[in-house]
């Protein structure tokens, strides 16, 4: 695709990482390695305790790669490095490359478009500790191209249909490594909003509501249905251990929601869905209890709540 094509952006490319030693040789070299060249390569380490930091070391000096930062104290937040890292790009494109992940060697070749699109992804296998296929929540691949037959071509949208139809219902931009998103758009919606004050106090639901702001702001999305990413699922995964904060943090994807006067009730009935049938056997502590009616409340659906409550608890 660009072997002759005169599109050649700099792409920022971003490894926020924290103690995910066993993966992050692997990582680092898929980014390495990437067909297309034009690219810079921002490594930011926030406090490792095991030996990410020699790992990183050995990279130092390589002609690609342009900052090198290791954390003296751990910032508590995945997203304040992510911020860290979007001061520090000169690209006009920028690629979050999370550190447990796997990219295809053409992942930036095929996914770089010249035109109104500002934000481009592609579907992403799920892989294991291993490197080999697994499942999430019984998917082989995200988005399912299985349960949800939009994902299984390519696609183009313009940004607010594409939220409409399907961020309001769940977060079908599940893996930031899978994403390219143009600078200039990111520069709108920090020109609007402190996003990383909330984000900063998000476990799980940071990266939904980052992709919610910046399609606010964006003309048009674009969908490659290869897979180009690999997402890995392990023990040290956030997305495993903090599960039951989604319930928690909802109140900033609907106030987010509220103030741009966009519709909330599909995801509150993704909400209620995962709250009553698929987590249904998650403990809660009486803070977590007490916020999670708070929500239902100021959110405007605690007469739902109460009708599933009394249906299947």
């Amino acid at each position: 695709m660009h072997g002759e094509n005169s599109y050649n952006p700099l792409v920022s490319v971003i490894i926020p990482n924290y103690n995910h030693a066993s993966f992050l040789k692997e990582r680092i070299d898929s980014v390495l390695n990437q067909s297309y060249n034009n690219f810079e390569l921002i490594i930011l380490d926030d406090c490792s305790t095991d030996n990410s930091q020699s790992i990183i070391e050995n990279y130092r000096g390589h002609a690609k790669i342009n900052h090198i930062e290791f954390n003296k104290t751990n910032s508590g937040s995945t997203f304040i490095q992510w911020k860290k890292g979007f001061d520090l790009a000169k690209g006009d494109w920028i690629w979050i490359a999370e550190s447990d992940d796997v990219s295809d060697i053409h992942f930036l070749e095929q996914l770089l478009t010249e035109s109104e699109v500002e934000i481009v992804y592609c579907n992403s296998k799920i892989i294991d500790s291993d490197s080999k296929p697994a499942l999430l929540y019984g998917f082989t691949n995200m988005p399912s191209k299985e349960s949800h037959p939009l994902f299984e071509n390519n696609f183009n949208k313009a940004a607010m249909d594409f939220l409409n139809e399907w961020m309001l219902k769940d977060n079908f931009i599940p893996n930031a490594s899978a994403v390219l998103f143009k600078k200039s758009l990111f520069n709108k919606v920090c020109s609007k909003s402190n996003i990383f004050e909330d984000m900063g106090k998000m476990k799980l639901v940071g990266d939904w509501y980052f992709w919610l702001n910046l399609l606010l702001r964006a003309s048009a999305v674009s969908y490659k249905a290869n897979s180009l990413n690999y997402f890995r699922q392990h023990s040290l995964n956030v997305r495993q251990s903090t599960m039951k904060n989604s319930f928690t943090e909802l109140k900033f994807i609907l106030k987010l929601l509220r103030e741009n006067n966009m519709p909330m009730h599909k995801t509150i009935d993704t909400y209620l869905y995962r709250y009553f049938h698929r987590n249904k056997n998650t403990r809660f502590a009486l803070s977590e209890k007490f916020q999670i009616w708070i929500n239902a409340w100021r959110f405007g659906f605690l007469g739902l709540f109460i009708k599933n409550a009394l249906k299947y608890r």
